[in-house]
């Protein structure tokens, strides 16, 4: 076979090849005895029309097909022998090729570049977040939780500072159109949105009846809402004490472990933040440090379609999109993806990072150690499940390939207080 090879970008390849009819003369004879059993003719029984005829009535035909029919192998066979793997559907350019005459095809298509590991070894910097847990934050959490277990009253009369309002919603536009609507939708006076002169504009309002308020997003920006009230509600809540302790966790023997819960709770779910956002850090050294990478664009319009598809099944509601604004929306998203994987592939092919068996075992028994006693046996069995172990052993890969890229950063550890928690979310 003889090939020729020509690089047209970083990503795109057009390749020649072509197989002398010595080479393929007994590949094609077989096709022409396959072809020639569906073949009927006047005066001849099916499948029993001489060769000779056949291929004077039907040459042409014959040779298409059997290029259609025999192409993937000699496509897989040029690609084997230039140690090619495309991420495209091969796209052809030019054929040449009758019987008795050298098979010349011309094909074009997609390999992932060529690209350089960024030199983390040599140590780059991180910033690891320690979110501080304040009194106050504990108070907040305690609030919910009195607020989730208050007795709620039905109330004839206006509402009130504080009542709850239960309201189909519906956004209008500046023409006054319906662009978004809500059945039953909590309403809480007194806390944002619903407070300062927005409160008051709700103030006295009665199921059965209907008012419109305009909100202010954090950009500035004006949206109107109707509300249609259909239950006004006191919320009456219980005295925050040891037995409002018991009541919301039996498990607690009074309101100092309930608080000591709480914290934990809340150190646990801010460490997570925390880790995530370090992890946020680290993809963004790497994946600025390729961003002169061209990915190849069937591979980019693949990943955009794969984001797209798991925001649908998160949020049914999302606006419907073909697949040129996709790829519009997405397009940035999908590049940052694919680089970061690629990076993350590469790093465990370089340093041969590996999840046993044991590691996932330790892994199950560390999210069991918080469950009950007597449901421990059924979540064990979920978790062994194929397709929960293969999210377990994806979970722990990347603690470890995080724990390597970590042990050659240059940390440093910034304490966050409540109020700059506050502060970094505008409130």
């Amino acid at each position: 076979m003889k090939i020729s090879l020509k690089e047209i970008s970083s990503n795109e390849r057009e390749m020649e090849f072509e197989l002398a009819w010595e080479d393929i003369e007994k590949d094609h004879s077989k096709f022409v005895k396959k072809f020639t059993k569906d073949i009927t003719l006047p005066g001849f029984r099916k499948g029993m029309v001489p060769m000779n005829i056949v291929e004077k009535k039907f040459g042409p035909q014959i040779d298409y097909d059997f290029v259609n029919d025999k192409f993937g192998d000699y496509y897989g066979a040029a690609l084997d022998e230039k140690e090619l793997n495309p991420v495209s559907q091969a796209e052809l350019i030019d054929l040449d090729f009758k019987k008795g005459t050298p098979l010349k095809l011309k094909v074009k298509f997609e390999v992932m570049p060529e690209w350089d590991m960024p030199k983390y070894q040599n140590g780059f910097p991180l910033e690891e977040l320690n979110y501080v847990i304040e009194a106050d934050d504990i108070d907040e959490s305690l609030q919910r939780l009195q607020e989730n277990a208050a007795e709620v009253k039905v109330v004839e009369e206006g509402a009130k500072s504080a009542y709850h309002l239960v309201a189909n919603v519906q956004e209008l536009d500046n023409d006054g159109k319906v662009i978004n609507e809500s059945k039953d939708s909590k309403i809480a006076l007194g806390k944002d949105p619903f407070d300062g002169d927005t409160e008051k504009k709700l103030i006295g309002v009665k199921a059965g009846e209907t008012r419109t308020v305009t909100l202010k997003t954090d950009e500035g920006v004006d949206h109107t809402f109707k509300l249609e009230v259909t239950s006004v509600e006191e919320h009456v809540l219980p005295e925050i004490n040891d037995e409002f302790a018991q009541t919301v966790d039996p498990d607690v023997e009074n309101l100092e472990a309930l608080k000591n819960k709480v914290k934990e709770e809340l150190e646990t779910y801010w460490k997570r933040q925390a880790d995530s956002r370090l992890e946020e850090q680290i993809a963004d050294f790497f994946i600025d440090k390729l961003k002169d990478v061209e990915l190849p664009k069937t591979v980019v319009e693949e990943q955009a379609k794969n984001i797209y598809e798991d925001i649908k099944k998160r949020y049914p509601s999302e606006q419907e999109m073909d697949d040129k604004a996709v790829f519009e929306n997405y397009k940035e998203s999908a590049e940052k993806s694919l680089k970061w994987q690629l990076v993350k592939s590469k790093i465990v092919k370089d340093n041969e990072i590996k999840v046993e068996d044991e590691d996932i075992n330790a892994r199950m028994a560390e999210m069991l150690k918080d469950v009950n006693e007597e449901l421990r046996d059924s979540y064990k069995k979920y978790y062994e499940s194929p397709q929960i172990k293969d999210q377990l052993h994806d979970d722990v890969m990347n603690v470890k390939i995080m724990d390597h890229i970590k042990s050659f950063a240059k940390m440093k550890t910034k304490k966050v207080t409540r109020k700059a928690r506050l502060k970094e979310k505008g409130q």
